[in-house]
């Protein structure tokens, strides 16, 4: 038996519990119909909402105030005991995919796969790791790339087909039907995918516990709520954003219809004991709210006259800048904060100084004419092509999550509990299966 924690990223379950009641998502309707379903609650400032600062208090029980984490990638400087190193001390075999802001520093993992932006070791076999480099480069240039959904498959396939299972092709169909026309949709396909692996890595690695971080849908509810029938607000997207609503398209229920045929084939195993968990959730967002990042890092940079720097790029708008000389880093500041947008003075770029590293993010969060008059060095030009529109903002987070245990009867456990408390629970309910539980207990 081995115990899942299947991380589906700020996944919202009033959205869920919404289809039910128009008779989609039997899976989620069989669930939730027999599974205690659990509110957790996690910081109360809404800065500390990030899902790269909430994952690592799940992997480590810790709050933000205890473990200190704000940015991601940050966790390979801390050194505290995460959930897969906590087990392994238990004589548990472990296994992590994708997790979220997290360290390997397990000492033997069946294997470990970590997110695109996290510079931490890679513990697969060779063709395992092939493919999850070419995953977090897909991954790191899409948004500036905008790859087309060809492309990205003719990458993968050759090293994906092994981890294929056949059962999902019907999921496979229906993803690539849908990413054909919109490239929302193309979130859905590494999910997928990201499932086949882990199940192929199960069966051949037999782990006692492992997770799996799955992000499609907080990815598809932030570019979309707006376009979905679950939100009930005034707000629309642009036809030029978004073609969804207009075309009778549901975004939001097409994630979550892959996702129910993945929770049932989870409900189905008998080799599992699954547990979910979203970290947060999302709640619309009130105003208009535009994200943008650098198409070509060096490009820009180099039109501000910023030197000596090794660009680390992160989700989103967010990149990180290392120099090897505390003068250049200065010099960076100095550049990047005198970059205003139009005739005010609204910053382009956010500066976190840490002395020889500068954690930056792009802060301009008007339309996209607003970037045809960027100020710098008392000169205007027009920045619309160096930044690609990521999305519009169309939700936010929220503290409220929800947790579930497949072997928790509904009525049987509790209804509400602290973000925190999901680290026991993960642990517990792998030794418990494992009969270190019983061990220790005797």
């Amino acid at each position: 038996m081995t115990v899942l924690s299947l991380e589906m990223n700020e996944l919202n379950f009033h959205y869920i519990e919404k289809f039910i009641e128009e008779g989609k998502l039997p899976n989620f309707g069989a669930l939730l119909a027999k599974c205690q379903l659990t509110r957790t609650i996690a910081e109360k400032a809404y800065p500390d909402l990030e899902p790269w600062i909430q994952w690592p208090t799940v992997y480590s029980g810790k709050t933000y105030a205890e473990h200190g984490i704000f940015r991601l990638g940050d966790i390979v400087s801390r050194d505290y005991p995460q959930i897969w190193e906590a087990l392994e001390q238990e004589g548990l075999r472990v296994g992590a995919i994708s997790p979220m802001n997290a360290a390997n520093r397990c000492e033997n993992p069946c294997f470990f796969l970590p997110d695109p932006w996290t510079n931490t070791d890679i513990t697969a076999d060779d063709a395992t790791k092939k493919l999850w480099k070419l995953v977090a480069s897909i991954v790191n240039s899409n948004a500036s790339n905008d790859l087309g959904f060809a492309a990205v498959g003719k990458q993968l396939a050759p090293l994906a087909m092994r981890y294929v299972n056949a059962a999902s092709t019907a999921r496979y169909t229906r993803v690539l039907l849908k990413a054909l026309r919109y490239k929302w949709a193309k979130a859905a396909f590494l999910d997928v995918l990201l499932f086949d692996l882990a199940m192929k890595l199960k069966e051949r690695e037999r782990p006692d516990y492992m997770s799996l971080f799955l992000n499609a849908g907080a990815h598809i509810q932030h570019h979309h709520t707006y376009d979905s029938s679950v939100y009930s607000g005034e707000m629309a997207n642009p036809e030029w954003y978004s073609k969804a609503a207009a075309n009778d398209e549901d975004p939001l229920l097409f994630i979550y219809e892959v996702y129910d045929d993945i929770i049932g084939e989870c409900m189905r195993r008998s080799d599992l004991r699954v547990l979910i968990t979203t970290g947060l959730s999302q709640t619309p967002n009130p105003r208009e709210h535009y994200q943008y990042r650098m198409v070509e890092f060096d490009a820009f940079l180099g039109k501000l006259g910023v030197t000596g720097a090794k660009v680390l790029p992160r989700m989103s708008r967010d990149f990180l800048l290392e120099f090897e000389d505390r003068v250049d880093a200065e010099a960076a500041i100095a550049k990047l904060t005198a970059t205003s947008v139009g005739n005010s003075d609204t910053p382009l770029i956010r500066i976190e100084d840490r002395g020889l590293t500068l954690f930056c993010q792009v802060c301009y969060f008007g339309r996209p004419e607003g970037l045809k008059a960027v100020q710098f060095d008392g000169r205007s030009f027009d920045a619309s092509d160096d930044l690609v529109l990521v999305s519009i903002e169309n939700a936010i987070h929220q503290t409220t999550g929800y947790h579930v245990d497949m072997n928790v009867p509904k009525g049987a456990g509790d209804d509400e509990i602290s973000l925190t408390e999901v680290f026991n629970r993960l642990k517990n309910a792998a030794l418990a299966e494992s009969g270190a539980l019983t061990k220790l207990a005797g």
